[in-house]
């Protein structure tokens, strides 16, 4: 039992790419059979006033449901290779373990994205989705946080927040991109990250793809019968946070997102302060939105970045 598993589907003519293929057919390891049994183990623990005990298995808990990393040298090791010029960078968070990403860099480009992936895989399983964007005229900053890929460290939900802003700093830092053309890219649990950086980090607009209001929500949402939301450690509580944020905002759902569901993801959209538009993708699931929305996807995006850039520019 997981809350996520969000790696995007990469092929558009298979119905699953490889790594999507092997996490389906994966056999039930201890750690999500305790995920199954966790909340009646809770249940139990706490009435006997197993106070330690409780503590140890929401921390389990959360580790196999929420963070869900692919370690180097899992997923595309040659980017070149899939057409996509990605230079690797290194970076750290204030205290944090050293963090790896891509830079994906346009001779021409128009803006900058700083992508925040979701709760599974890492940046080698996004490939084809960071050459869309490039193809858009964007350059692309694309991260693993901390435990994913090739970035040192153990994830949390605070060492994640950290790590989005550390990536942001060395963006408009070292790489020299300007916070005025600069958009966050969210996908899944990489909306939370986003919104949360979004909060200190001044940007020109925020993409927020099938993306959820908080983990409680997404507990009670996905498992009605089973108490999670009572051991759920880290919130992400993102719906309390759209609302403080200014800039324009595109949120983008599928109808038939069987992760994150539409309804969580239209509150998350309702939350949220003007300007906002919400693109909805028929039958679209939570893996392969790019995929259901196709070229519409790619130019609704390309009109909202455009729109951000051209008002962050007027004098």
């Amino acid at each position: 039992m997981t809350l996520f598993e969000d790696t995007p589907l990469e092929d558009a003519g298979a119905e699953r790419s490889p790594h999507d293929q092997e996490a389906a057919e994966e056999p039930v390891r201890p750690g999500r059979r305790l995920s199954e049994a966790a909340p009646w183990i809770a249940a139990f623990l706490g009435g006997i006033g197993g106070i330690g005990a409780l503590g140890y298995l929401r921390g389990r808990y959360q580790r196999n449901t929420v963070f869900l990393p692919d370690k180097h040298p899992d997923g595309v090791l040659d980017p070149g290779g899939q057409g996509l010029d990605a230079q690797d960078v290194w970076f750290r968070a204030p205290g944090g373990p050293d963090l790896h990403g891509w830079w994906v860099s346009h001779p021409e480009a128009s803006g900058t994205i700083l992508y925040c992936h979701g709760s599974s895989g890492s940046v080698a399983h996004r490939v084809g989705i960071f050459r869309e964007l490039q193809d858009l005229g964007l350059s692309v900053l694309a991260f693993d946080y901390r435990g994913y890929g090739r970035s040192a460290g153990v994830p949390s939900e605070a060492g994640l927040f950290a790590d989005a802003r550390a990536a942001y700093d060395h963006l408009v830092g070292p790489l020299g991109a300007s916070p005025a053309e600069l958009l966050l890219f969210g996908h899944s649990l990489g909306g939370a990250v986003a919104i949360d950086a979004a909060l200190d980090r001044p940007v020109a607009g925020l993409v927020i793809e099938s993306s959820f209001t908080n983990l409680k929500d997404m507990a009670r949402a996905l498992y009605p019968q089973a108490p999670l939301h009572l051991i759920t450690r880290n919130e992400f509580r993102s719906i309390e946070k759209v609302a403080a944020l200014g800039m324009p905002k595109l949120f983008i759902h599928g109808t038939a997102d069987g992760t994150v569901p539409f309804e969580v993801g239209r509150r998350l959209f309702e939350a949220a302060a003007a300007p906002k538009d919400f693109f909805v993708v028929e039958r679209a699931g939570h893996n392969d939105v790019h995929l259901h929305g196709g070229t519409a996807y790619y130019q609704r995006i390309a009109s909202f970045v455009e729109r951000c850039l051209d008002g962050s520019r007027t004098p």
